[in-house]
């Protein structure tokens, strides 16, 4: 195999900008004109080297629309390589993994955590409520545009561990482990104490998606719904009957103490799940690379479809309940990392889909899969020893 780099996947220090400090709009308004620099010369990779506890999401958003710019003739925005030398934190981490392609120097740190606010007056139960409904959106927010930053690696994890899952299947001496069951074990041997906790808390809240959504779907069957308030009043209902049934042997649980706010999250949760279960990325993921979660039988049956579209709605039929847990995982994962204060490895963030490539690390890349190519001088061997022997 030889390697033919590609400037795509390469850092350049010579087409760079440096975001090192508090990202504000004082940083953006310096670099500024080395952007528009480097956009005017060409549309060639632009690398954003990050050493920064984070800043201002705003600011980090302004940053990234002067990154994507076109020019006069509607080119397409300039790649973007991200680097993290020594850490990221905040929205910088956001900033990292913001990147067309997201590398991270071994000894990294990336910290992700929830939105924050600082309030100079005093606090009011109705500015707190308002306060706390405000951090809720935004947290979901930035959890999902989060997803659309990271799937892409989230999912290409998934296919590179995909073939371990016969053989740990065969070592748990149990055959009929979930893809997804398979998949938190893999990744969760990968991870440092710090992520294995965030990796477990993903797990519980995709778990709650599940137990949640079966008690909902119950009493749906059995219910009229004549309105939008309907609805929500029988997802309300059957939340309550959750929580009483999932707290039944706690004598001290209560809705008034911790029981009420509980609901509240859950009816959020339960919105999340509905919103994102008919998701197109979802329909995305199964028609993209969910065929290889099928059996060798089931993939023939689907290839002998003559019609395109019945075959990808076959495809999606098949497909959708494999890749169903793995989609609410991925979700639950990215409100996780919204959730208290996760700090990662560089590895972590690998493993998590967070960044692409870690320096140094013999993990499998994009990167790999465009650089190496067949050597042709290994490939001519064979010929050049048959001509000698004739």
């Amino acid at each position: 195999m030889a390697i033919k780099p590609d400037k795509s996947y390469r850092p350049d220090p010579g087409r760079a900008i440096y975001v090192t400090g508090t990202i504000n709009d004082e940083m953006v308004t310096q670099l500024t004109p080395r952007i528009l620099l480097l956009q005017s010369k060409s549309r060639d990779p632009i690398t954003v080297y990050i050493d920064s506890l984070g800043g201002t999401p705003s600011s980090v958003e302004a940053l990234l629309r002067l990154l994507n710019l076109t020019d006069q003739n509607s080119s397409d925005p300039c790649w973007i390589i991200t680097v993290v030398t020594t850490r990221a934190s905040s929205a910088a981490a956001d900033l990292l993994s913001s990147g067309d392609y997201a590398i991270a120097f071994p000894s990294t740190t990336i910290l992700h955590h929830g939105v924050r606010t600082i309030e100079r007056d005093p606090l009011t139960l109705e500015t707190t409520s308002l306060i706390g409904e405000f951090l809720r959106i935004r947290n979901d927010v930035y959890a999902m545009q989060l997803a659309q930053k990271i799937e892409s690696r989230f999912s290409f994890r998934f296919v590179t561990v995909r073939q371990e899952f016969d053989e740990l299947r065969l070592k748990k001496a149990s055959p009929a482990m979930s893809e997804l069951e398979c998949f938190i074990e893999i990744i969760e041997e990968k991870l440092s104490d710090d992520a294995k906790k965030l990796w477990k808390k993903a797990s519980q809240r995709q778990g709650r998606y599940r137990d949640l959504i079966a008690t909902v779907a119950q009493n749906q069957g059995s219910s009229a719904v004549k309105s939008i308030a309907d609805m929500q009043a029988i997802v309300i209902k059957a939340i309550v009957e959750f929580e009483v049934a999932s707290n039944s042997n706690d004598p001290t649980w209560n809705f008034r103490v911790g029981g009420l706010s509980r609901v509240v999250d859950d009816f959020f949760l339960v919105n999340e799940y509905l919103v994102n279960s008919n998701h197109d990325r979802l329909k995305e993921w199964c028609t993209s690379f969910g065929k290889w979660s099928l059996t060798s039988d089931q993939i023939a049956a689907v290839d002998a479809i003559p019609d395109d579209n019945a075959r990808l709605e076959k495809t999606i039929e098949l497909v959708r309940p494999i890749l169903q847990p793995i989609w609410t995982f991925f979700v639950a994962l990215c409100h996780a990392l919204q959730e208290g204060e996760n700090k990662l490895t560089a590895t972590d963030a690998f493993w998590l889909g967070l960044i692409d490539e870690v320096i140094g690390e013999d993990f499998m890349t994009v990167r790999d899969l465009n650089e190496y190519e067949d050597d042709p001088e290994e490939e001519a061997k064979p010929d050049e020893e048959s001509s000698e022997a004739s």
